[in-house]
């Protein structure tokens, strides 16, 4: 693999897009490194960590590297009995912090990831040098009073003595007021110094630092602050020598770790270079591509990663055995390369660990990969175009074996057309023979035909639309494209004449199987064109279907729940109706009123009588619902609001696939839903207006011991399989207690429209214990 081959598939812009992704580094060094490896151990190892990191980072976001840097050079130091800076310890800790983030992460994972996993496991967690550095570093590098006892107690004496320097400037400032020229105070070498009259400073004893600038005053130390400064320069000195103390003890500690953090680190920069790949791929929703050991190479959507996705057309690509060549034609700037390119570059890319930008992609293993692309004339080696050409193809062909993949761009080109014709089918028989899959492109007319003759040779085209003379980028197999100079030249303004003349010898130049090839492509690239016309259209009308059917699931909703609304409304105005019937009845017996009495009750009767009428509309027969439902429909049931898939649609009535169970429903009871269910095989016919099935189902509900919200999804659960079995009637137990889950219990009833009743049980039921419930009909 050269250079020149990575540079002309343009790998190396990849891997510095990669590089910009790594959080330190020591990954970047990895990435930066990268080249392609035709070991298919290797390969495959690659390919699925990047498998399982791409996962990784689609569904808990990118491996956390924060506070990790390079300290190879930090810990070889500590190695060799170097001591430490209080910056480097403090780089130290914030390394194992980062490795601790790193190995949480790790855990958190819920997504298949082996090799990720061995990776983390190498890793290993230092907690008592962390321990033992951040009792003596803080986060800025500094060696805390906490390091030592006697780091203490010199600090606390420093503290002392700098009062006393303090008070020792003071007090002199304030007795020799006259001779001081400033009150500020000074230090020089760590010793407070004031700043007095130059025709005083002799006056004072001490020692003399200096004069002003202006030769008026000078820096002293007077006799009164230098017991107070020696002090303090001593307690200095100490500190010090005790800071050098606990960096060195704290530097042979990092030392003897060095070798394990050495090896963190290294295993560090591999994830980091790893998820570094994941979050370019998932950036540009790329895949990790399948290996294969038979000559299959298939690109799905394929897109190139250094066009802009706003405008980049993806287009598929199989070359399958028996094919081993694909031939390109089409236009000049119309795709021809990049399509060869993207192949070339998917390989090497997939040959790197990398993901590559398609939906989905299967890369065989080859030894080599040889190309051809692009003008390398060279003035210094006295090489035209077509002499570098040739140069290459003679390694080509000298090299490549039947595991190889030769990408050759315009081959033959450069030279005469009928020696580069001659040329070019000459290597392309040759490459055919050793097995060698073979990308090429051409404008060449004899290998278009040749393309045509052989069944091991796929021919391909990039179209080119006639109507704005501009390439579409879009890859079609099977067909051979045109170079249409003649429609370019006539739009750009040479003379009908001209054209006309041209090409009548071009169709002289034409055999009449040739004329019919061209008029068959003709005829194949109009119906290309109408298909992919007709599939915009196509794609218009399912998206305003999509678009329907959620209005048409939404509004169903609304409407359910306008309708509970309503009648818990007007549940709501009954019960008050009835209560107070039930106050006047009461007051009406105290008072002995016979005549009012009756006529209230008669109200009171109508009241019961009006609760009681049937609010649900009768069901309309599936027939009238024409183009409602479909078989293969997903839709919920309006009671519970379960999931379902249409089985079978009757006169009456609807069969629904439940949770395994096949269930006879009326139209009324369901309504459309977005939900996605997975296919289901029908196990058990139920029929809701049947004989209940309620030899497997327990008549009771069982709720003692649990949480009022754990009660609540015990019980929905449990009444969504009475429906399923058709249960009737059953005890709900929620025992006695506080109260609390009998009243959760009752308020969940009082919402479900299809219970009919529900009463505290018998003394046999359980009592207050217990609820027993009635399902309507």
């Amino acid at each position: 693999m050269t250079a020149n081959l990575e540079k002309s598939l343009e790998l190396p812009v990849i891997i510095a897009q990669i590089s910009s992704l790594c959080s330190f580094s020591m990954g970047k060094e990895l990435i930066e490194s990268s080249a392609p490896s035709f070991d298919p151990l290797v390969i495959r190892r690659d390919n699925q960590l990047m498998k399982e990191a791409l996962a990784c980072d689609i569904h808990h976001g990118p491996m956390p590297f924060g506070g990790i840097r390079d300290l190879r050079t930090v810990l070889q130091n500590a190695q060799k009995g170097r001591v430490l800076t209080g910056n480097d310890l403090c780089d130290v800790m914030r390394l194992i912090r980062g490795l601790r983030s790193v190995v949480s992460y790790e855990k958190n994972i819920e997504t298949e990831h082996e090799g990720i996993h061995d990776l983390v496991s190498s890793i290993v967690i230092h907690d008592r040098l962390e321990r033992e550095l951040s009792s003596c570093i803080n986060d800025y590098g500094e060696v805390m009073d906490s390091a030592s006892s006697e780091l203490a107690e010199i600090r606390r004496s420093l503290s002392r003595a700098d009062k006393a320097v303090a008070d020792a400037v003071q007090h002199f400032l304030s007795t020799h007021a006259s001779s001081v020229v400033d009150s500020i105070v000074t230090y020089r070498s760590g010793r407070a110094v004031v700043l007095v009259r130059a025709a005083e400073k002799n006056s004072f004893g001490g020692l003399l630092y200096g004069d002003s600038a202006s030769g008026q005053a000078s820096y002293i130390e007077p006799a009164a602050l230098m017991n107070a400064n020696n002090r303090k320069q001593e307690l200095a000195a100490k500190e010090e020598k005790e800071v050098a103390r606990i960096l060195s003890v704290c530097s042979k500690s990092v030392g003897e770790y060095a070798p394990e953090e050495l090896s963190n680190l290294e295993t560090a920069a591999v994830l980091d270079a790893l998820f570094a790949k994941a979050e370019w791929g998932r950036q540009r929703d790329a895949v990790t591509a399948v290996l294969t050991t038979q000559k299959n190479l298939i690109l799905k959507k394929a897109r190139h990663p250094l066009i802009d996705p706003k405008k980049v057309v993806p287009n598929n690509y199989n070359l399958c055995e028996p094919k081993t060549l694909l031939l390109i034609t089409g236009p000049n700037t119309g795709g021809k390369t990049v399509s060869m390119k993207i192949i070339g570059l998917f390989v090497l890319m997939t040959y790197c660990g990398m993901p590559v930008t398609c939906d989905e992609a299967v890369i065989p293993y080859f030894d080599h990969v040889f190309a051809d692309i692009g003008d390398d004339q060279s003035v210094v080696s006295s090489l035209s175009s077509f002499s570098a050409s040739v140069e290459k193809l003679a390694d080509v062909t000298e090299h490549a074996t039947g595991n190889s993949l030769a990408l050759l761009d315009e081959i033959g080109s450069g030279t005469d057309p009928r020696e580069g014709e001659a040329l070019a089918i000459s290597i392309l028989n040759e490459l055919r023979q050793r097995g060698t899959m073979t990308v090429a492109t051409t404008h060449y007319s004899r290998l278009k035909a040749y393309g045509k003759r052989h069944d091991d040779i796929l021919t391909a085209s990039v179209q080119f639309d006639m109507e704005s003379l501009a390439p579409t980028y879009k890859y079609i197999e099977g067909i051979t494209g045109q170079s249409n100079a003649l429609e370019v030249a006539s739009r750009y303004g040479l003379s009908k004449g001209i054209i006309s003349y041209a090409r009548f010898l071009k169709d002289q130049a034409k055999t009449q199987e040739d004329q019919l090839i061209e008029r068959l492509e003709r005829q194949l690239n109009e119906t290309e064109r109408k298909n992919e016309a007709l599939e915009e259209k196509l794609k218009e009308i399912t998206e305003f279907q999509k678009k329907l059917h959620h209005d048409r699931v939404n509004f169903e909703r609304e409407k359910d729940e306008w309708k509970n609304s309503t009648e818990q409304e007007a549940r709501k105005y009954i019960d008050d109706a009835r209560e107070q019937a039930d106050e006047i009845l009461r007051k009406m017996r105290e008072m002995a009123e016979t005549a009012r009495y009756h006529e209230v009750l008669e109200q009171r009767q109508k009241l019961n009588r009006k609760g009681e009428e049937k609010k649900e509309p009768a069901d309309t027969p599936v027939l009238k619902q024409k183009g409602a439902y479909r078989v293969g429909d997903t839709v919920e049931l309006r009671s519970s609001g379960a999931a379902a898939r249409i089985a079978e649609i009757r006169r009456k009535d609807i069969i629904i696939l439940l949770n395994g169970r096949e269930m006879k429903v009326s139209a009324s009871a369901i309504r459309p839903s977005l939900k996605v269910l997975p296919k289901e095989k029908p196990v058990t016919m139920v029929n809701m207006s049947a004989s209940p099935l309620t030899s497997s189902l327990s008549a009771e509900c069982n709720l003692i011991g649990m949480h009022v919200d754990e009660a609540m999804d015990e019980m929905a659960s449990y009444m969504d399989q009475a429906r399923i079995y058709g249960l009737k009637s059953f005890r709900i137990i929620h025992g006695d207690g506080s109260g609390a889950l009998r009243k959760a219990v009752h308020d969940k009833l009082k919402k479900m429209n299809d219970v009919e009743e529900y009463r505290l049980g018998m003394p046999q039921e359980g009592g207050s214990g217990a609820t027993v419930v009635k399902m309507k009909d």
